[in-house]
């Protein structure tokens, strides 16, 4: 048997290669779709099938361009109601391609049709060897059942239930998922990639929580924020996405028809780091730093109706750029700035700045009451360690909250870094149509590398928020 896991970062995605003598399929294919027709010719086998655990929430499948490219069988549930050309496998039901002897069953719970796929090699026995567990049983955890809210707690019940089953399998099948720390589809994924189900039963607390009830009640709770795109990819992914090869080529504008077409309604994303956005930028960009989430945040934040405009570093960014937000659905990427931001600035045009402060003159000015300062990271972090009586507003969250930091003081955004606080500040900045705008840069790592405390949730004894 062929084996071989394919990491996306970012999306802490993993999918997956595996094969027999001659043929191979594909397990939860990412939207890029050539990396696995390099690793099926890498191990001498034709890509005949693909295999989709789910309709995925965080991304964009490369299922259709798979099959357009190689002719492959697309096998999902008949529980998804695909609208693309596929076999609808049922519960329990056993698919032989090549050496590999492939038994699905339906495991509803983070999504209605989630499904966990079990293979046999038949060179070695009939035996399962191994599971693609999508997003039902994760390493450390299990998925998310809140991504549907007006039926969480039909799907959380019926996670339990999908659990149960799982935990009928042999302690010596190898578990791999579809996503690791990192993703937005469960709140405590471990970094480990692969696992065995027995480990799984014995530490995974998913596993263990009892009763039903209560099980309900621990998945339903702090979950973390769920992005805007995840209820568009699954719908798109149910439909099937548009082949990228296809796509409409972004190409160069000029400074000053960039800025026409950023007045006329394009969405400009600058990609640049903090510190160049922060020196200078074109008004009303979004700041989404390749350095930071990238493909999350774009497409939790940008508005899917709008054409993009895109300024890079580097001419060699914008495919990075373009990679991660087709992955998300965001295909309508119109074009970039020629020359980037140097030619921009050449040609005399308007531009906007944001200011930047280190994390100690942000500790000063927060001490003596003159600004205020915002925690933009997820609500796991914040409860975790925050700098003490700050508020929390998640960098996404700014959009509808804005309204609430308006004030005489400057607005202060810190992360643990400085790239989703420069994602809420370019928020607040175009939104509020307030200057007074700040990212403490550093953020809250270089806080607490300066020495300087932190508390837990529960912890700021704050009677009166500074503000």
């Amino acid at each position: 048997m062929e084996f071989r896991q394919i990491y996306t970062p970012g999306l802490a995605h993993c999918s997956y290669v595996i094969g027999g003598k001659n043929s191979c399929v594909v397990v939860d294919p990412a939207r890029e779709v050539t990396q696995y027709i390099a690793a099926a010719n890498s191990m001498g086998l034709t890509i005949t099938g693909i295999i989709e655990t789910h309709l995925h929430a965080d991304f964009v499948s490369g299922h259709i361009e798979l099959k357009e490219l190689t002719g492959a069988t697309i096998y999902i549930t008949e529980k998804a109601n695909a609208e693309f050309e596929h076999y609808a496998v049922k519960d329990g039901e056993e698919i032989q391609i090549d050496s590999l002897l492939i038994k699905m069953l339906d495991t509803p719970g983070h999504t209605p049709e989630c499904s966990v796929y079990i293979v046999s090699d038949l060179e070695r026995g009939q035996e399962p060897a191994l599971a693609f567990t999508g997003d039902t049983l994760l390493v450390g955890d299990a998925g998310r059942p809140d991504l549907f809210p007006h039926i969480k707690n039909e799907l959380a019940s019926k996670l339990y239930d999908s659990l149960r089953r799982l935990e009928e399998l042999g302690d010596n099948i190898e578990l791999y998922p579809a996503h690791g720390a990192g993703s937005l589809c469960g709140k405590a994924l471990s970094s480990k990639l692969s696992s065995t189900f027995g480990t799984e039963k014995m530490h995974n607390p998913a596993m263990r929580i009892r009763p039903r009830e209560e099980f309900m009640k621990t998945f339903l709770a702090e979950m973390p924020e769920a992005p805007d795109h995840f209820s568009r990819c699954s719908e798109i992914n149910r439909k099937g996405a548009p082949t990228v090869s296809k796509l409409p080529k972004p190409v160069p504008y000029a400074p000053e028809e960039f800025l026409n077409l950023s007045r006329s309604g394009c969405v400009v994303v600058d990609t640049r780091d903090q510190l160049a956005f922060g020196a200078a930028h074109i008004p009303g960009a979004y700041g989404l730093s390749l350095k930071g989430n990238f493909a999350t945040f774009s497409g939790w934040v940008l508005p899917p109706d709008k054409p993009i405009i895109l300024v890079v570093e580097d001419t060699k960014d914008i495919a990075v750029a373009l990679k991660a937000l087709y992955s998300v659905g965001l295909d309508n990427v119109a074009g970039y700035l020629s020359g980037g931001m140097p030619a921009y600035v050449s040609s005399g045009l308007e531009t906007a700045r944001l200011v930047s402060i280190s994390v100690t003159e942000a500790k000063e000015l927060y001490e003596k009451g003159e600004i205020l300062l915002i925690d933009t990271r997820l609500k796991s972090e914040w409860d975790s360690g925050h700098i003490k009586c700050t508020q929390h507003i998640p960098a996404p969250d700014v959009r509808s909250k804005y309204h609430t930091l308006t004030g005489d003081k400057p607005v202060a955004f810190i992360c643990n870094s400085g790239n989703r606080s420069l994602l809420a500040a370019s928020l607040m900045l175009n939104l509020s149509g307030s200057d007074h705008v700040i990212n403490v840069i550093g953020g809250t790592s270089a806080w607490v590398a300066l020495g300087h405390p932190t508390v837990k949730e529960g912890e700021d004894n704050c009677e009166i928020p500074l503000r």
